[in-house]
Order: structure tokens, then sequence, then C-alpha cells
């Protein structure tokens, strides 16, 4: 494997990144006299300039088009590196590194698994691994609209947008550009978002939190108990906002804002909200209006791969239909987990028309979605994502069923875990051991990537460019 010169100093501004991120938390941990979170965020601070510099120096005035095989490695060895850079802050709050990593990898995938109570946690890693699922969502989105939109079907072209602009080949030639545009974005959404939580009753450290896990779908909270315990309803609609942002298509979002045109609708935004109501209108009439209300936040929390709670614990929707709403996921560039919504639509769209075909035979026209017309080997493509998700739970439930009590234990942490929707599962994962740990966080980055990717990663990991 030789990674190109491109690849490093992508990979070294990740790490700089983390590593300056954490400076400042390292200084907040000090004055709150929390001395092995300082001594962990420090560490993390020290390895992330270190090495970031360092690649970032040693790759000066090095050019060189990245072509497929360098994107993918990008983005398989971004996803594993970067948490190891974080991992030493939560060594402060972890039995080992097994445990450290995992959390670090929870929160960089927006996934929101944890083994800590946030209550019993320094206060200064809270909010780190807030920002972690933060600086995690900002990375999918610019992942999502460069390397991932370069490599997709162009005939169904679900990723694709203005802020692809590829120059001669090169997929790396927009990272900059839709870093800067779509940061702009996702940062002022934060803001409002963090504004709006303290108006509706958030205390300012909540809403902080708050903003920075919802418009990333991470599903981390500041503080433990249920929700409705210290989140006042007004509140609670706010972070709601912030999920549908987050997992709704920030490409257009963003096209909408800076060009006030759409180019596409928010298809995916109405399909995600009219699933959450019928979940809701389900649950209503089993358990009253009430439990219904609690129902259709819990559906909308699952189904933008966020996971907050809103029901008491062991009330609203089972674990089963949680995992299932977040095995559908979102928009196709947000930074919600799962198969995305775009897909299931297109095929639902394309079984509709088969459908027409049985009772009209004579009636013609090709699948059309987003303005393109899809054929049947993009179609093909899309069906190879919707199955891979489910084999792929069921290849994790396997391996965890030697760590876990049961094998619906297994189900539960693959499912949660591969949709990137930790919360889901509940307070589990310390019931799986180091193995389970060690296969979950594999999972989370499986999710964060799309799992099909993989296959072509690590065949390329080993060959030329």
């Amino acid at each position: 494997m030789k990674p190109s010169p491109r690849t490093i100093r992508a990979l070294g501004w990740s790490w700089l990144a983390i590593g300056l991120c954490a400076l400042p938390f390292t200084l907040y941990a000090t004055a709150l006299s929390e001395v092995p979170a300082a001594r962990g965020l420090g560490t993390s601070a020290m390895i992330g300039i270190f090495l970031g510099g360092a690649c970032l120096v040693a790759t000066n005035g090095l050019d060189r088009r990245v072509r497929a095989p360098a994107a993918l490695r990008l983005l398989l060895l971004g996803w594993v590196t970067g948490p190891l850079v974080a991992a030493p802050a939560f060594g402060a709050i972890s039995d080992g590194w097994v445990e450290a990593i995992f959390e670090s990898v929870s929160a960089l995938t927006t996934t929101g698994a944890s083994l800590n109570e946030p209550d019993s946690m320094p206060r200064s890693l809270v909010v780190w691994r807030s920002t972690l699922q933060w600086l995690g969502g900002l990375a999918t989105l610019v992942l999502a609209v460069t390397v991932l939109a370069g490599l997709d079907d162009r005939r169904a072209g679900l990723r694709r947008s203005s802020l692809l602009t590829i120059e001669s080949g090169d997929l790396f030639s927009n990272l900059g550009r839709a870093l800067i545009r779509l940061g702009a974005v996702y940062a002022g959404l934060t803001a409002i978002g963090f504004v709006a939580l303290a108006f509706a009753g958030a205390s300012t450290f909540e809403a902080f939190n708050l903003a920075m896990s919802g418009i990333s779908t991470g599903g981390y909270v500041p503080r433990g108990g249920e929700l409705t315990e210290w989140l006042p309803l007004p509140a609670i609609c706010v972070l709601a906002v912030l999920c549908i942002l987050g997992a709704g298509n920030m490409a257009v979002l963003y096209e909408h804002v800076t060009r006030g045109r759409v180019t596409r609708r928010f298809g995916d935004v109405r399909a995600m909200l009219a699933i959450s109501l019928a979940c809701g209108l389900v649950v209503a009439m089993m358990s009253g209006a009430m439990s219904g209300v609690a129902g259709f936040f819990d559906a909308l929390f699952a189904v933008t791969t966020a996971g907050y709670s809103v029901s008491a614990a062991d009330a609203g929707l089972p674990v089963v239909a949680l995992i299932t709403l977040a095995l559908a996921g979102g928009a196709a560039v947000s930074t919600s987990g799962g198969i995305k919504m775009a897909r299931l639509r297109l095929l639902l769209r394309r079984a509709g028309r088969d459908i027409l075909l049985l009772v009209q035979p004579s009636s013609v026209g090709g699948s059309r979605f987003a303005g393109r017309t899809v054929n049947e080997a993009a179609l093909v493509s899309v069906w190879a994502y919707a199955l891979a998700y489910p084999v792929v739970i069921a290849l994790g439930a396997l391996a965890l069923g030697p760590f876990a009590a049961d094998m619906g234990l297994a189900w539960s942490v693959a499912g949660a875990a591969l949709t990137n929707a930790g919360p889901i599962a509940g307070d589990v994962y310390g019931e799986v051991g180091a193995g389970g740990l060690i296969i979950a966080s594999i999972l989370m980055i499986l999710g964060r990537i799309e799992i099909l990717p993989l296959a072509a990663v690590l065949f390329l990991l080993f060959s030329g460019d």
C-alpha cells in the first residue's frame, strides 16, 4: 500500500483539526480541575497537532491527481485514524484502550452509543464528545458531496449537486470549497439551534451540547434520565427540527440558502415526517394521545438516526421498530446513517411502476428520480445497498453473539451500531465486553462509509492508484 501525497495531506488536515479542537477543551478541563480529563485532552491535542503538522510539512508542494483508489483510501483511513487521535481524551472515563476507542468511534461517526452516563462524566468530556459528533457530521457531509458523489453512479445521482465540481478528474479538488460552503451553513444552523434551544428553556450547557449533537444527528445528551424530565417540550420540538435539518439533504439546503432556489424538492424530509406521523397515530390509537405524541418524536428521532427517546423506559415503540426506522435513514447528503430515504423512495417508485405494468402491460416509461431517468443498472446498485444493510446486521449479530447474553441483545447492538443510531439500543453496550465493543466499533465505521465501498477499499489499500 502506498497512499498518495494528497491522501496523506488530507489525513493530516483531519488530525490537525482534531488536535486544535482539543486545545481549548484542555484549558476548560484544567479550569474545572478535571485533571485526568485535561491530561487526556492534552494528549489528543499533542498527537493531532504533531502528526497532522508533520504530514502537512512532509507533503507540502507535492501534487498528484487523486483518482478513485486514493479517494476510497481516504474514506476508510479517515474514519479509522481520526478516532485513534481523539481516543486518549476518553481515557479518564474508560477502563482500557478498547473502551476509549469505542467512545471515540461512536462520537466521530455520530452514532451516540456510550458506556458512561453523562452525569458521571467530567463536564469537559461531555462537551468534547458533542464537539466530536459535530466534527464527524461535518466530515460526513463534505465526504458525501465530494468523494462519495464523485464515485456515485451518474445514472442515479443521489448525492450530486452544484457542490461537486471535479477538476480534471481530481476527486480532492473540491474538498476545500465544499468544507467552507457546507461548513458555513452547518455552523449557522448550529448557532440558530443553540439560540432557539436556550429561548425554549434549555440551560446554556444543555443548549450547546444538544445543538451540536442534534444537527449532527448524534444523539448525545448532556444529562442523564428521561429527556422529558429536564428538557421542556418547546426545546424538544427545537431539537426535533435540528435533527430533521441534519438528516435532510444539506446540499439542497445550501443551494436554497445561497441561490434562493431549490433544484430538488425536500422529498426525503416529507417522507421522514410522514413515517413519524404514521407511527405516532398508531401509538395514539393503542395507548392514548400523549403516548402518540411521544411515539411521533421517538419515530422522528429514530428515522433521522439521532436516537433520542421521549417515551418512558419500556414504553413507546419497540426497539425492533426503532431500528427498522433507523435502517431507512435520512437524505443522501446528510449526517444521518442508514440505507438513505432517497434509495428507498426510488425503489418504491420502481415497484409502483412494475405494478402498473401488470395492470397495464402496454404502458411504457422509465423510472425517474430527481429529474433524471434511472436505468436498470443504476437500480441494481440501489438494490445492492438496500440488501447489504440487513445482511451486514445479521452478520454483525452473529459475530456479537458470543459476547452477548442473548441474541436479542446482539441484534439490538448490531442494528443500532450499523445505522449510526446508538441510543436506540439503550444502555447495553457495557454488557458485550471488549470483544463486542470492537465489533460494534467496526459496524459504526461500516455504517458511516455505507458498507459497499468497503470491499473496494480493502482491495485498493494494497494496490496501486
